[in-house]
C-alpha cells in the first residue's frame, strides 16, 4: 500500500532542505487570484472523523475506508478503500519557513512546492497548481497522474498548506486515474472537512 502511495512525498522531503533558502531569502510574492475558501463542514453520518492528538489536524473520510499504518511518523492519518482504489494521506512536517504564508506572499513558496514534486520521475502529467484556502490555511493544490510499480496509472489531488512553520500535505488518490472524476465529490467532501486550530 505505502509503495503505491505518496509517490512524490519521499523525494520531496529530500528536496525540502535544498529549496528552503529560496523561501528564507525574503522573496516577494506577486499578486494572485485566490480560489474560493473552503468552509469546514460537519462530518456526514457515513464518515469517520479523525483528529490527531499531536498536531490537532482533523479530517473526515468515508466509514467504509480502512485505516492503514504508515512507517513515516509525519503521516498522521492514512486510509483507503478496501481495494486501494481510493485513499487519503495527511502529513505534517516542519517547513523551515519563518514568515507567515498568506495570499499576498504565496507565490514565494511556489518553488518549494514545485520542487517537492519535481524529483519523482513516476509523475507522468501535471496540471498547473491552483492557489487554495483549506480550513483557513493557504497553499496550492496540484493534480497529477503517475505510474505505479505495476504500471497502472493513478491520479493525485495533492494539497500543500502552510501554517506558521509547518507544512500540511493532504493527498487524495484515485486508481486508475480515470476514476478521479467519479471520486471527485468524495474528495471534495474530505477536503471540506479538514480543520486545524488557528493558534
Amino acid at each position: 500500500m505505502e509503495r503505491k502511495w505518496l509517490v512524490g512525498i519521499v523525494a520531496g522531503v529530500l528536496a525540502l532542505a535544498a529549496v528552503l533558502a529560496l523561501i528564507g531569502g525574503g522573496v516577494v510574492g506577486r499578486s494572485i487570484v485566490p480560489s474560493p475558501a473552503t468552509t469546514p463542514q460537519p462530518p456526514a453520518p457515513d464518515t469517520v472523523r479523525f483528529r490527531d492528538s499531536l498536531t490537532d489536524v482533523a479530517i473526515a473520510y468515508p466509514s467504509t475506508w480502512v485505516r492503514r499504518i504508515s512507517k513515516d511518523q509525519a503521516v498522521r492519518v492514512l486510509a483507503s478503500s478496501s481495494d486501494d482504489s481510493a485513499g487519503l494521506s495527511v502529513s505534517v512536517r516542519k517547513s523551515g519557513i519563518t514568515e507567515e504564508v498568506n495570499l499576498r506572499n504565496l507565490a514565494a513558496v511556489r518553488p518549494l512546492t514545485d520542487d517537492l514534486l519535481r524529483g519523482d520521475d513516476r509523475i507522468t502529467t501535471k496540471a498547473e497548481p491552483v492557489a487554495v484556502t483549506v480550513g483557513g490555511l493557504v497553499g496550492y493544490r496540484y493534480r497529477y497522474t503517475y505510474t505505479t510499480a505495476d504500471k497502472t496509472e493513478g491520479a493525485h489531488d495533492h494539497y500543500f498548506l502552510f501554517k506558521k512553520q509547518r507544512l500540511v500535505q493532504i493527498v487524495l488518490q484515485a486508481v486508475p486515474s480515470t476514476s478521479l472524476g467519479t471520486l471527485q465529490p468524495t474528495f471534495d467532501r474530505i477536503v471540506g472537512s479538514f480543520q486545524i486550530p488557528r493558534s
